[in-house]
């Protein structure tokens, strides 16, 4: 009995240690409380609140990630939760694409004439950043399996916020369904994995040393299983089917956020996990899925992306490609990889969510559902048209764009490793890399064309607001900064990087 009540005291004294690290979490939970319960009133002024307390929760959460100091370096939270630097970096990412979202949100048409459900979709964005940090500091196999389905429940609901529209309700069960599949998928890999080492704490080395004595091809099967789940939230193939449907159904904002939140916390997490397969005797076969995988997304990513005819499928299959080359960049072992593929993570945020916020007025003002719908536009309104071709250049990764400094750091580590390891299925990324980055600006230039080469029919005259053109200028800056001074961001990086162990 005394036992008992010693391991319980010690269990209390661990957590309460450990709930410094979790500040930023816990702020995104105590506001995401708060706007349920203020949702149940029915007055009209606390209902016109709700947004900037959302935006209020993520500026809160982002100005303490910011300032750091909350936790010691690389506190652990009951060997569940890392609090490291990379941790920190992505959880900045993170409550900025929350910001981002409840910017858009606000300048949304189809969000402004949402009737019921407002204060839901407000409280849901938390729960999703929640989750996403979850991610991001989970060392667990448990955890990460607990934190990825509360980002998936929350996605779910996010999908379905226009219950109107066919299209919607659609695309959120088509998402529900693949989501489930890939879950099981993954929790079944999981359960293998605790057979063969004993522990879920998969960071540790008792997880490496446990699969180095493990057989091999046991090994791949349970990696390839787990790595289904962690495909699905980035988006890479096979697991890419419901990204083009969400997209198309989903609000606007909702598939900003999808297209980097999620996509950037499953990066974090397959990087962490790839570490206890670096080494390229004990597990080439791993290595060499990973490869295929990645080769297969980038090229599905974008010769299906020549095809498409409507902007959203086509954005839809563009970030397909790009977790191609995220997980290009996780194979260059023995480099500085973390910090390249960090960069191209902060690159993505920006350009998304400018190209986004640009479809976004296209849709809202003029109903484009089609490319041919872009016709004359950049004529007739030459800001937002000059815009879209800088983000468009930059997710092409094309100079002066901080798209094409991101890419060349990734293809640099990718030759580093090569000559490091002479591994033949390096050099056939980085060949396939750049090869379907030029094939990347057929497809992205289709809009350019449309914008400025085309005649424009229409006679409804769009007044772009003061708040738009800040937000695609906000939005900009940092690509054309981030090219000609990549290392204001990357010393940073290195920097918490350094706090990582």
């Amino acid at each position: 009995m005394n036992g008992q009540a010693a391991y319980l005291s010690n269990t209390i004294d661990a957590i309460v240690a450990g709930a410094g690290s979790l500040l930023p979490e816990l702020l995104l939970a105590g506001f995401f409380l708060l706007l349920v319960t203020l949702d149940l009133f029915k007055s009209p002024i606390i209902k016109r609140l709700l947004p900037w307390l959302a935006l209020s929760g993520f500026f809160a959460a982002l100005v303490v990630q910011v300032l750091g100091g909350y936790a010691d370096e690389s506190q652990s939270f009951l060997s569940l939760l890392l609090s490291d630097g990379l941790a920190r970096y992505v959880g900045i990412l993170f409550s900025a694409a929350g910001i981002f979202t409840v910017l858009l949100s606000l300048q949304n048409r189809q969000l402004e004439r949402l009737i019921y459900g407002k204060g839901e979709y407000y409280a849901l964005l938390l729960m999703l950043v929640l989750g996403l940090n979850l991610m991001a500091k989970s060392v667990n196999l448990l955890m990460v399996f607990l934190a990825i389905e509360l980002v998936s429940i929350a996605s779910y609901i996010l999908t379905l916020t226009l219950k109107e529209e066919k299209r919607a309700v659609e695309s959120g069960l088509k998402y529900i369904l693949y989501g489930t599949l890939s879950a099981g998928v993954m929790l079944y890999g999981m359960s293998f994995f605790y057979g063969l080492t004993g522990t879920l704490h998969y960071t540790s080395d008792t997880f490496g040393l446990s699969l180095l004595q493990a057989d091999s091809q046991l090994v791949t099967v349970a990696a390839v299983l787990v790595f289904a789940g962690f495909f699905f939230k980035i988006s890479a193939v096979p697991f890419h089917f419901w990204a083009p449907d969400v997209y198309q159904g989903a609000p606007m904002p909702v598939v900003a956020l999808f297209s980097t939140g999620p996509k950037m916390a499953g990066i974090i997490v397959i990087l962490r996990f790839v570490a206890a397969f670096a080494d390229p005797l004990a597990f080439s076969d791993v290595q060499l899925f990973l490869g295929i995988a990645a080769i297969a997304t980038l090229v599905i990513g974008n010769v299906t992306a020549l095809w498409q005819r409507t902007p959203r499928r086509l954005l839809a299959y563009s970030s397909v490609s790009h977790a191609g080359f995220l997980l290009t960049g996780m194979l260059a072992f023995g480099t500085d990889y973390q910090t390249s593929i960090l960069f191209y993570l902060t690159v993505l945020l920006f350009m998304n969510f400018g190209i986004f916020l640009f479809l976004q007025l296209a849709e809202d003002g003029f109903g484009v559902e089609q490319l041919e719908d872009f016709a004359g536009l950049g004529r007739t309104y030459p800001y937002i048209g000059v815009m879209a071709l800088l983000y468009l250049l930059s997710l092409t990764g094309l100079p002066p764009f901080a798209g094409f400094t991101g890419k060349l750091l990734i293809f640099s580590n990718i030759w580093e490793a090569y000559a490091l390891s002479q591994n033949a299925l390096l050099l056939t990324l980085l060949m396939v890399g750049i090869l379907l980055t030029g094939v990347a600006l057929f497809y992205y230039i289709k809009i350019p064309y449309y914008l400025f080469f085309k005649r424009n029919y229409t006679e409804r005259n769009l007044v772009i607001s003061l708040s738009d053109k800040l937000l695609l200028a906000l939005f900009a800056l940092p690509l054309l900064v981030l090219f000609f001074k990549p290392d204001l961001l990357l010393t940073w990086m290195e920097q918490l990087l350094a706090q990582t162990p």
